[in-house]
C-alpha cells in the first residue's frame, strides 16, 4: 500500500512542477522518483513473485531513503516524504510476517 501511495505522490507532484515551474523542474521531479517508480513496479508484483520482489522492493526503497536525505541536503522540503515513506517500505518488509507472506505456497 505504501508504495502505491509513493507514487500517486510523486505523480501529484511532477504534474504540480510541470505546471508551475515548467518541463524542466518535472523532469527533475520523475529523475529523482527512479526508486519509486522501482518499489512500484515491485509492488504490482507481490501477488505472484515470491521473495525476489520483496529484496529489490528493499533494495529500491533503501535508495529512496538516500534520495529523500539528498534533497533534504539541498533544501527541499518535499524529500521528508521520500524519506519518510522509504522507512516506511524497508521497516514493513523486513517485518518476519512480510517474509513468511513471501514464501507462502504460490497458487
Amino acid at each position: 500500500m505504501l508504495a502505491y501511495i509513493a507514487a500517486g505522490l510523486t505523480t501529484l507532484g511532477t504534474v504540480i512542477a510541470g505546471a508551475v515551474a515548467g518541463p524542466v523542474a518535472a523532469g527533475a521531479a520523475l529523475g529523482s522518483a527512479i526508486p519509486v517508480i522501482g518499489v512500484f513496479i515491485c509492488a504490482l508484483c507481490f501477488g505472484k513473485s515470491g521473495t525476489g520482489a520483496r529484496v529489490t522492493a528493499i533494495v529500491f526503497a533503501s535508495i529512496m531513503i538516500l534520495f529523500g536525505l539528498g534533497a533534504l541536503g539541498r533544501g527541499m522540503p518535499a524529500g521528508i516524504v521520500q524519506l519518510g515513506l522509504g522507512i516506511a517500505i524497508v521497516a514493513a518488509l523486513s517485518q518476519r510476517q512480510s517474509g513468511d507472506w513471501f514464501r507462502r505456497p504460490q497458487r
